[in-house]
């Protein structure tokens, strides 16, 4: 998929920069993080079907930027039990901050460019998980970062918050049970409940237990 794979690269190459400059993503820079996002979908001016692949390429560049990043401060930082302890503390906060701001920008952007919002939001968020398990990092912070970035760009759209989470968690949840069936289900315990004042409501069969 060129477009996908075009608009993943250049993402990673605008926001890579700013995530080797803190060592992690913060609440601070989720804001830049999904503008520099949204900035670089629009550049790509890419509309019709291909559209469809620019929210998955632009989590994907997000999610990846910030696993090289995470990756080189790990070898760093892993230096005792304690300090390895409170390096994954940090690293899972941050692939959570990655997966929030990847979707509000890929969402947006992609949006603009002519994709119905709830289809992005889905396809954003079970980019967000399937790219946090190849680049090797938590995915349950990377499904509820997701949600709760779906949860933000639903604000100012016709698609309601609860709508919104609901896609996402299905996306999230759909791919974390592609990744395994155990996997599947601690994706889904930890979004079902309230993510950011909204009820999430899961609506797929896909990683319960009955």
């Amino acid at each position: 998929m060129p477009i996908e794979q075009d608009i993943g690269r250049r993402v990673r190459d605008s926001i890579i920069g700013t995530i080797k400059g803190t060592g992690e993503i913060t609440e601070a820079t989720v804001g830049t993080l999904s503008s520099a996002v949204q900035k670089t979908i629009k550049e790509v001016g890419s509309t019709g079907a291909a559209a469809s692949d620019l929210a998955v390429g632009a989590v994907k560049g997000t999610i990846r930027a910030t696993g090289d990043v995470l990756g080189l401060t790990a070898t760093t930082a892993a230096q005792s039990v304690s300090t390895a302890a409170t390096s994954a503390g940090s690293a899972a906060a941050s692939i959570g901050n990655a997966a929030r701001a990847g979707v509000i920008g890929a969402v947006r952007g992609s949006s603009e460019a002519g994709v119905e919002t709830i289809e992005a939001i889905g396809r954003a968020s079970h980019s967000a998980v399937s790219e946090a398990s190849a680049v090797g990092t938590d995915v349950t912070a990377a499904a509820v970062g997701a949600v709760e970035g779906a949860i933000e760009v639903a604000k100012g759209t016709s698609v309601s918050a609860e709508q919104a989470a609901s896609a996402a968690a299905v996306g999230a949840i759909d791919a974390a049970s592609d990744i395994g069936e155990a996997a599947g289900k601690r994706v889904r315990n930890a979004l079902e409940g309230t993510i950011s004042g909204v009820k999430v409501v899961a609506k797929s069969a896909t990683g319960s237990s009955s």
